[in-house]
């Protein structure tokens, strides 16, 4: 019988082997590093980019939202002025209503009638500086104030007594700009006058409007509510003055989460609509107190499929 062949024999692996193997190893493992690292950084990118996409979402959402309850509250202020109906109710003194909103959402609302404030360019300077003074402004300021805003509004060069301001004085004060001349565009435009200090731009900056034509204002309502220690000292003439409820300030804040949306507009009733109509987050706008009319608001945006 013939004797099976040999097997070949195993050879031992050498030093040099195992390196080679080690290395091969090393290389595997750095590439499953590598890729895995890419990986990581792409699913990292999906999900920033997809968390991106949700919040411009959710800001797009709850702007609509903002923007329906502006309208439906302008809405609701022109049947009340055409058809002396209740309607919503809301305080138009600029007190702020807190609404919930469903899921977790709110909505912060605030009316203000511009009828009832200072106007800057219509309100004659007397009348002026005996709010002001009411309201809490230093009487080494009221009269400088005073003369200062009649001189940024009126058309000529010569300063207001008393502390008046034209552009020699701006100069002096090293200020690079100079009155107006001609009306006031804005209420932050108060910032540009010389004896204006923030502190007093603060206090007076919620009494002040350039959208009350007529000029007349109620002293009464605003120093209750500004500075209600001044209440005493009204003279005894003040008393209640109506207001033609013409123009408004609305502002509206959707929030839900760390997600912010608003709108903030004048409306002009019985004339052009909307004057402004700015997307604005309203910082100023914040706690607030619920309201009647809160109902309304949350059952008009799930009716019209506007959810927060």
């Amino acid at each position: 019988m013939a004797s099976p062949p040999d097997r070949p024999r195993r050879q031992p692996l050498t030093r040099a082997d195992d390196g080679e193997a080690g290395f091969v190893l090393l290389s595997v493992l750095a590439i499953f590093i590598v890729v895995g690292a890419v990986l990581a950084g792409a699913i990292l990118q999906v999900r920033s980019a997809i968390g991106l996409a949700q919040a411009r979402a959710d800001a797009v959402r709850l702007q609509g939202a903002a923007d329906g309850i502006a309208r439906l509250i302008a809405y609701d202020l022109d049947l009340r002025r055409t058809y002396r109906r209740a309607g919503l109710s809301l305080p138009e003194d600029g007190t702020v209503t807190a609404c919930p909103l469903a899921p977790g959402g709110t909505a912060l609302l605030s009316l203000q009638d511009q009828g009832t404030l200072i106007d800057l360019n219509a309100t004659p300077r007397a009348a002026m500086e005996e709010a002001f003074r009411l309201l809490g402004v230093p009487d080494r300021e009221v009269l400088a104030l005073g003369a200062e805003i009649v001189d940024y509004r009126d058309p000529d060069d010569a300063p207001e007594p008393n502390g008046g301001a034209e552009l020699p004085q701006y100069r002096a004060r090293g200020l690079a700009w100079g009155p107006r001349n001609g009306p006031f565009a804005s209420v932050d435009e108060i910032d540009r006058l010389p004896a204006m200090t923030p502190a007093v731009a603060g206090l007076l900056r919620p009494v002040l409007t350039v959208y009350n034509e007529g000029g007349r204002f109620d002293l009464t309502a605003l120093v209750r509510r500004a500075n209600p220690a001044a209440i005493r000292s009204l003279p005894g003439s003040a008393g209640p003055v109506p207001s033609p409820r013409q123009v408004f300030r609305l502002s509206v804040v959707v929030e839900e989460g760390r997600t912010r949306a608003g709108r903030s507009a004048i409306l002009n009733l019985g004339g052009t609509g909307f004057l402004v109509w700015q997307q604005t987050v309203a910082p100023d706008l914040v706690g607030g107190a619920p309201h009647p009319a809160c109902a309304t608001v949350a059952a008009a945006l799930v009716a019209g499929a506007v959810r927060p």
